[in-house]
């Protein structure tokens, strides 16, 4: 655990790796590292920040950005900002759906042939606590998980089973989903958080957006209890829904 950006996997255009491994990735990213990749075309060179990561089994690990803005559509200057939900992982496709004002969406994901792939993980939490759906501890100290909210410390959460919660759907793969929180509370003895706004997929791998995603506000807490304000994009309004999951909760010991 050293704080600093490493690379974990280096791939080429055709997706053959130069250094690291798919396996040694995904363990980072189940262990809740930031995750982040670079990528070059013939005309930029970008590293996509995600503000979600998901992990499967095996070498399965996808990274999500939940509200990239669009300043362009197709090329043209528009005179309202879009909203672009994004998946990447190692299989050289991305998903996109591009939310347009006046709630109109559309699916633009792809297969692009970047130039090269380099995924870079921050390796800095530790699990603190961890619970199952019905608030029961199963690892690790609530008490402590307080003290690091009262001391300022950065929490993240991750929500086991999170794909397909809009339908209270438990039955796809084994996943765990890891958010950034940006306002935890002490409230009635748990530890809550108001969340980054969180991707919500289909419960199946892989992660492909046709197969239904929701964008939500998720408030969840170590009771087991996840308040969540869902909308499919492109059709509003937000639906509340009240659900549980298992979770850990996780400080960064570093930075």
């Amino acid at each position: 655990m050293s704080g600093e950006w490493q690379l974990a996997l280096a791939q080429q255009t055709d997706l053959s790796i130069v250094s690291g491994s798919k396996i040694a990735l995904a363990d980072a990213v189940r262990r809740g590292a930031d995750l982040r990749l670079y990528m070059t075309t013939d005309r930029y060179e970008e590293t996509i920040y995600f503000q979600q990561t998901c992990a499967g089994e095996g070498a399965n690990c996808a990274g999500l950005m939940s509200h990239h803005h669009g300043y362009v559509h197709h090329g043209n200057r528009v005179e309202q900002p879009n909203l672009s939900i994004f998946r990447y992982d190692t299989s050289g496709a991305f998903e996109q759906i591009k939310w347009l004002w006046g709630d109109i969406a559309l699916d633009e994901g792809q297969a692009y042939p970047y130039g090269i792939y380099k995924w870079f993980v921050c390796d800095r939490w530790r699990v603190v606590y961890e619970h199952d759906a019905a608030g029961k501890a199963i690892a690790g100290d609530l008490d402590e998980l307080k003290m690091l909210v009262r001391e300022g410390r950065t929490i993240q959460v991750g929500v086991r089973q999170l794909f397909g919660l809009v339908e209270d759907d438990l039955s796809g793969p084994e996943h765990i989903s890891f958010a950034a929180t940006m306002q935890p509370m002490i409230s009635d003895g748990q530890v809550q958080s108001n969340c980054d706004l969180v991707v919500i997929g289909a419960p199946k791998w892989p992660i492909v957006w046709r197969d239904g995603v929701h964008i939500a506000a998720v408030k969840p807490s170590t009771s087991g209890e996840l308040l969540c304000f869902a909308a499919e994009p492109g059709k509003m309004p937000f639906t509340r829904l009240e659900r549980r999951r298992a979770m850990q909760w996780l400080v960064a010991e570093i930075g």
